[in-house]
């Protein structure tokens, strides 16, 4: 599939970067080149800028932790608001947003020359969606606007269940994308297990993501909705799919590059045989909110092949998991964790793999974002990131570990 994206900044003076994709996606951008001083100038600063410069990783809540660990996520989004300097973008596409003191550091920005746009869903409309509205509009077209869709912003159906957080520059770092589970509410803060993965420094990236971003703003369905991309090795995709069968899910495909046996000297588990020989088999950990439906069955049925082909294979299952899909796991022996802390579980929609993957015995995968494995997920405005490198697949392994243990 070869997809054109544009992202547009200002209309005074702009030059077009054609970056090509691996996957056949041909991305078309239009950048600013106004010198930074220009655009220092357009609005007088109304508060300072932070010095705060994220970094390329996974941030985690911990609901059951101080009220630090609590808010981790909503703290590092905040401190690259703050570090948002006048004449950058931040563009914001989030399913629910009530948190006020993450308004308050948006409308800040607004004031100090920074563009703000930001997208939530209609569901329900919170007292911060709302004054953000107020303050900075809802025309699309403006160079500042808050707004909701009718239900999905690409295609009509289903809703804007996107967490994607986007900065032209924040602090030290340029090109920031902001990917995971998190809603901007209390409940998710305290009562829901939530990821957010950061990529700094990566244009390409970011301007498929604004470009998506720029799509949505206008609330039109698009003829296809669906984009799949490779970037400078992160794997990226942006739902909806409406027509979609067991046999072209990117889900089912990608668990059906899992190989069980033969990973690499320091990858997946050790495992001794019935014969007393050992083998290296891969390990699959799975922490997901919802996991229902026709498709979480046929899912579910290709995760249990994977148990009985030897894989070593964990789930922490949130509220959303269905009795079909529990009773598929539990007869295919795979342990299952449903959280031990009452009214805590998980909003993480999240699969590693560490071993055999696409044919490399020496991988490690992280897959994050915002997508249910669901029928239901199929209709949403929703997005993944596959991530490939050993840093990011430690730090989830441990979050999991934490969640298993403790969760």
């Amino acid at each position: 599939m070869t997809t054109l994206l544009t992202a547009q900044l200002s209309r005074a003076t702009r030059r077009s970067v054609v970056v090509a994709l691996a996957a056949g996606l041909a991305l078309a951008v239009l950048m600013s080149t106004a010198p930074t001083s220009t655009l220092l100038q357009t609005r007088p600063a109304a508060t300072r800028v932070g010095t705060y410069t994220p970094r390329t990783g996974a941030i985690f809540n911990r609901p059951i932790g101080s009220n630090a660990e609590k808010r981790a996520i909503f703290r590092h989004v905040n401190k690259t608001i703050e570090a948002a300097p006048a004449g950058s973008t931040i563009r914001f596409a989030v399913y629910s947003f009530a948190e006020a003191r993450t308004a308050d550091r948006l409308v800040a920005a607004h004031q100090r020359g920074v563009r703000v746009q930001v997208i939530f869903n209609d569901h329900k409309i919170y007292g911060p969606e709302r004054r953000l509205q107020k303050v900075l509009g809802s025309n699309p077209r403006a160079r500042s606007f808050a707004r909701s869709c009718e239900g999905s912003c690409r295609d009509g159906k289903g809703n804007m269940h996107q967490k994607v957080f986007l900065f032209t520059k924040a602090g030290g770092a340029e090109h920031v994308v902001m990917v995971g589970s998190n809603n901007m509410t209390r409940n998710n803060a305290v009562n829901q297990w939530s990821d957010i993965y950061t990529v700094v420094g990566d244009p390409a990236l970011f301007w498929t993501y604004a470009g998506v971003f720029d799509q949505m703003k206008l609330d039109v369905p698009q003829k296809s909705p669906f984009i799949q991309a490779e970037i400078n090795g992160y794997g990226t995709q942006f739902y909806p799919r409406v027509e979609t069968t067991q046999l072209d899910d990117p889900i089912y495909l990608a668990l059906s590059q899992i190989t069980c046996l033969g990973a690499a000297e320091g990858y997946g588990d050790l495992v001794t045989l019935p014969d007393g020989t050992t083998q290296r088999v891969t390990r699959i950990r799975i922490s997901h909110h919802a996991w229902n439906g026709d498709r979480g069955r046929y899912l579910a049925v290709k995760v249990a092949e994977l148990k009985r082909a030897g894989c070593d294979v964990r789930v922490i299952a949130g509220v959303g998991i269905g009795g079909v899909v529990k009773n598929i796991l539990a007869r295919a022996l795979i342990p299952m964790s449903t959280g031990t802390v009452k009214g805590v579980r998980t909003h993480q929609k999240l699969m590693t793999v560490n071993g055999v993957y696409a044919g490399n015995p020496a991988a490690t995968v992280v897959w994050n974002g915002s997508h249910n494995w669901s029928n239901g997920a199929l209709n949403r405005d929703d997005v993944v990131l596959r991530v490939n490198t050993p840093e990011a697949y430690a730090q989830y392994n441990a979050n999991f570990e934490d969640i298993w243990a403790n969760g």
